[in-house]
């Protein structure tokens, strides 16, 4: 893909919200959109609401307004990773700050032992740092200085909006100031460095976990916990996991406390399939 002629190159926009700042840390997706264009025309879209597998804390509330009860019944990552996949493949992504949305990706496509797809990436905060100074470079007060209209509220899809006409108005901008765009490499220069996602070790999962992941499927388990030292046998139906830079834990619906509950995986002494 040599040209920048709109006919040609497929973007997608994308935004994500989270439950934090950092993936490291737990911190988990909640929402996810991807716009996709060509010539202009948007010719894909996604967006939902994601279940983190964890509660949503106020400090998060308070920016994009999702709350545990909207994803309640929301699909896990899992559940929408593939169709995902599918929207963003073959394109150029798009996004504000794009090291923060990627490194989210990054962090859940690889608890599933999946991987973005090689895409060139391009960072509308990095090109705005390099050749504005606007008095704010959050997305919104960007859209707001140029006078573009832009949604309140930090979600997903309204920011993917906003983005895409961000995006626009700077390659209009910067070609009427004389910087050549004849070429996709002359805009992928525009934000300076690129977008680089620090990499992680590869997750590994007992066996019988990750076909109880799989398949739905129950495991009996043997548990260590981390308040008394007890050690409990209990039925588990896993149905998602996070990886910290501490540990890896798996969450479930516990059938002993007939409740979601969330378990350390070096604290499962014993794990066995259970057959239905």
């Amino acid at each position: 893909m040599l040209y920048l002629n709109p006919s040609e190159v497929p973007f997608a926009f994308l935004d994500v919200e989270t439950t934090g700042l950092d993936p490291s840390q737990g911190d988990r997706v909640c929402e996810i959109a991807v716009l996709k264009t060509v010539n202009g025309s948007i010719v894909g879209e996604f967006a939902t609401l994601v279940n983190p597998g964890r509660s949503i804390p106020q400090s998060a509330v308070s920016v994009h307004g999702i709350t545990d009860m909207m994803v309640r019944r929301s699909p896990f990552f899992r559940d929408i990773a593939k169709d995902l996949l599918a929207v963003i493949k073959d394109s150029v992504i798009v996004a504000h700050n794009a090291k923060f949305d990627l490194g989210f990706l990054h962090v859940e496509l690889g608890n599933l032992r999946m991987a973005l797809p090689e895409s060139n990436v391009i960072d509308t905060l990095g090109i705005a740092r390099r050749y504005y100074t606007f008095p704010s470079n959050s997305l919104g007060q960007i859209a707001k200085y140029i006078g573009l209209p832009a949604e309140s509220g930090h979600r997903a899809l309204a920011d993917v909006m906003t983005t895409r006409d961000v995006f626009q108005y700077f390659l209009a901008d910067l070609g009427r100031r004389g910087i050549r765009l004849k070429r996709l490499k002359d805009v992928m220069k525009l934000q300076g460095k690129s977008v680089e996602i620090e990499s992680r070790k590869e997750l590994v999962l007992p066996v019988e976990i990750e076909q109880a992941l799989r398949a739905k499927g129950k495991l009996r388990i043997k548990y260590l916990s981390a308040y008394n030292d007890e050690t409990t046998t209990r039925v588990i139906e896993p149905y998602d996991i996070s990886v910290t830079r501490e540990s890896t834990y798996i969450h479930a619906f516990c059938h002993m406390r007939k409740e979601r509950c969330t378990f350390r995986l070096d604290r499962i002494l014993e794990f066995k399939t259970v057959n239905s």
